[in-house]
């Protein structure tokens, strides 16, 4: 396949706002990842896409665009479930742990319905729902005022109680997760809670499914040194691993 012919399909690719990897592009295209960097680099330059560690995102990659949580709900469920049954596995009983808004977090709190002696803090309206029958969890709802995309509840209220509480482990979902841009979400007062609570904890734990990983939105809300374990699928960019684990950033594939 000539170099024309290889670039356009990465054009229609990224237009459809999928971040690319470059070890994805080079299976899919039969030829070498260097090749791929310099496909890259080349449309870079031409301002048709962004340059990113181990792949690319469209132009403008900060994303303010949010799609609702049901519209994500049916996007990777597989992938979702498996992500939330690993983390369900680093849950133990007497554990203290926080869950930020997101389908595979909800996915997470689905999982842990029978648990005992576990206290949960989430900011997250139909998480707290999920769990609301437990009688083996102590649920701590934050309070404040909730986002109806995302079922959040963000705002002055909710980071009053955050800033008051210490858990063991927080279990986040991201919009976004790259090496240069860390954790983003595509709202910023969102943003700000998710920061608050990443202060909160002793442990980060992001579940992102691999469509996450590369992306870029709006707000950044940590580095991604911030981050302790990152529990993602088998279709994550080999390169992004390697790179997380230089880094002293656990990585769980399932």
């Amino acid at each position: 396949m000539i170099s024309v012919q290889r670039r356009k399909i990465i054009i229609d690719k990224i237009n459809s706002g999928i971040p690319l990897s470059v070890s994805e592009l080079s299976r899919e295209l039969g030829v070498s990842p260097m090749t791929i960097r310099r496909d890259l680099s080349s449309l870079e330059k031409e301002g048709l896409l962004t340059r990113t560690h181990g792949g690319a995102v469209p132009v403008g990659g900060g994303s303010e665009e949010e799609p609702s949580f049901d519209e994500k709900l049916n996007r990777f469920p597989a992938e979702k479930l498996a992500i939330a049954r690993k983390a369900a596995e680093l849950i133990k009983d007497g554990d203290t742990i926080l869950l930020n808004a997101g389908t595979t977090v909800t996915a997470l709190a689905r999982l842990l319905k029978d648990r005992q002696n576990l206290t949960v803090v989430t900011n997250t309206v139909n998480i707290a729902m999920e769990l609301a029958q437990s009688e083996g969890i102590n649920l701590v709802l934050t309070g404040g005022n909730m986002r109806t995309r995302s079922y959040a509840m963000v705002g002055s209220l909710t980071e009053r109680v955050l800033r008051e509480i210490h858990v063991q482990k927080a279990f986040l979902g991201v919009n976004g997760i790259s090496v240069e841009h860390g954790l983003t979400t595509p709202n910023m007062t969102e943003a700000h809670t998710n920061s608050l609570m990443i202060k909160a904890a002793d442990e980060i734990i992001v579940l992102a499914d691999h469509s996450k990983i590369g992306r870029v939105t709006l707000s950044r809300f940590a580095p991604i040194e911030a981050v302790t374990t990152l529990i993602t699928d088998r279709a994550a960019p080999p390169d992004f691993i390697e790179e997380l684990a230089r880094r002293g950033i656990e990585v769980i594939v399932v």
